[in-house]
């Protein structure tokens, strides 16, 4: 007779999943955003999924063929994955117990500064305690099977699960990022630092990652504010370049000048507010099948035009309720998850074409234009400009909306984040890495700077 384990990976595998795993009991003493109670009181087990993301879309969007494909494959994949998730969670009540899923973005805890909310469960957490992979240099989950670039689900539950066994914590950093670091040369602002590591305590070991500079630094590329790498040889798909950046990096620990240039040139990029709405909706609502889901034929029956996939990015953005992009393709950067392939060959592979892929700015037409060269590009920037109206930059500003759906304190994760940070400085300490301890955001860290310190260059 098959065991509760093996009836949820079985159901979970039928169902498309590439990797599946589960963690008990004994399993959550970590980080905040590790505990499952948060989303369902009495939680004692997770099951963890990963889908692989479409490798011919990554190549497309990396070499600057197309941003269409991945655009589409990651609505589809998001709504499959929330989809699979409430389907196993509703399996899971069929076997006698209470489970919700975790959808697969945009669900944050509200925080004293909005602009950096944690996760109300963090599916990288999740993966890493059920054993499908472990943190890379980037901080992604990097899966043995398929690298960092995954789609990641979790479904928390009340079942008395059994654990599978987890990867060494240190297995990517050991095996690939210390040789590799090519996530971090696909950043345009260089988030976290090549050179120097930082660790988060999970279940009593201490898992290394890249150190992080500061989220603002990937928010920018990642919103399309600031799209030329740091030797100006290649961009993102962001139409926007920070002038003040683009021939020295930014401090990262002067977070108040970061943040107040980011609150600058985020209204002037145009369609900001409709544009985070697609990511949210897609993300954090599960749509009727037929409303997103059936509506983005698979890469290989694609619409053969850029017109054809706008027209059809067009119609999947107004089932979620979102009207009136400009720029239809919201997703800009990510490249440290994409360029992460399951070896250093694919990996490299990826990285070449991104580095050789040249660069896109707004054409005369609005539309973006790819172009080789660093002058091509610039002249291009100076005469075609992105104009925004100042309504439209008020309209953008989104203050109201990140203060509406993410400011607020809840004492409970602020006490869990203290005790934890008191256990992770003091393992670090015992290990000789004293100060190496992985700091989350405290109260209003992204607001209230003060005079800025000398940090490391890259």
């Amino acid at each position: 007779m098959q065991s509760n384990e093996e009836k949820i990976k079985d159901f979970a595998r039928k169902a498309g999943i590439g990797l599946v795993g589960i963690a008990g009991e004994g399993r959550f003493d970590g980080p905040p955003s590790l505990d499952p109670t948060y989303t369902l009181k009495g939680a004692r087990a997770i099951v963890s999924m990963a889908l692989p993301m479409n490798v011919p879309a990554i190549y497309d969007f990396l070499s600057k063929k197309s941003h269409g494909p991945h655009n589409l494959e990651q609505l589809k994949s998001c709504q499959r994955m929330h989809r699979i998730s409430k389907e196993l969670a509703d399996y899971i009540v069929e076997l006698g117990y209470k489970a919700l899923p975790v959808p697969p973005n945009n669900t944050y805890r509200r925080s004293p500064d909005p602009f950096t909310p944690q996760p109300s469960f963090s599916h990288r957490f999740g993966a890493v305690v059920a054993g499908l992979g472990t943190f890379g240099l980037s901080g992604n989950v990097v899966t043995r099977q398929y690298g960092a670039a995954v789609y990641l689900g979790t479904v928390i539950t009340d079942a008395p699960l059994k654990s599978d066994p987890i990867l060494p914590a240190h297995d990517t950093m050991d095996n690939r990022c210390r040789t590799c670091k090519l996530c971090d040369k696909s950043c345009t602002l260089r988030m976290f630092r090549d050179d120097e590591e930082e660790y988060l305590l999970i279940n009593g070991e201490l898992h290394a990652r890249g150190k992080r500079d500061n989220l603002d630094l990937c928010n920018m590329p990642c919103f399309g504010l600031h799209g030329i790498s740091s030797d100006k040889k290649w961009t993102n798909w962001g139409r926007h370049w920070i002038r003040e950046y683009s021939d020295r990096r930014p401090d990262p620990e002067n977070r108040t000048s970061i943040r107040m240039m980011m609150m600058r040139e985020g209204p002037r990029s145009g369609d900001g507010g409709p544009r985070y709405d697609v990511i949210r909706r897609g993300n954090s609502i599960l749509w009727p099948r037929q409303s997103v889901e059936d509506l983005i034929p698979d890469y290989e029956n694609l619409p053969g035009s850029e017109e054809e996939i706008g027209r059809l990015l067009i119609t999947v953005h107004e089932h979620m309720g979102v009207a009136g992009l400009k720029d239809l393709y919201v997703l800009t950067c990510g490249q440290c998850s994409l360029v992460c392939g399951p070896d250093f060959d694919e990996t490299k592979k990826r990285y070449d074409m991104l580095i050789a892929s040249g660069y896109v700015v707004p054409g005369a037409d609005g539309r973006i234009v790819r172009v080789n060269t660093y002058e091509e590009a610039r002249e291009l920037k100076s005469r075609y400009h992105v104009m925004v109206s100042r309504r439209e930059r008020l309209k953008n500003s989104g203050g109201t909306f990140w203060l509406k759906n993410y400011f607020g304190f809840e004492p409970k994760g602020v006490w869990q984040n203290w005790l934890y940070l008191r256990k992770a400085k003091k393992a670090c300490a015992e290990a000789g890495l004293a100060g190496k301890e992985a700091k989350a955001p405290t109260l209003f860290l992204g607001i209230i700077g003060g005079k800025p310190k000398k940090s490391a260059k890259k």
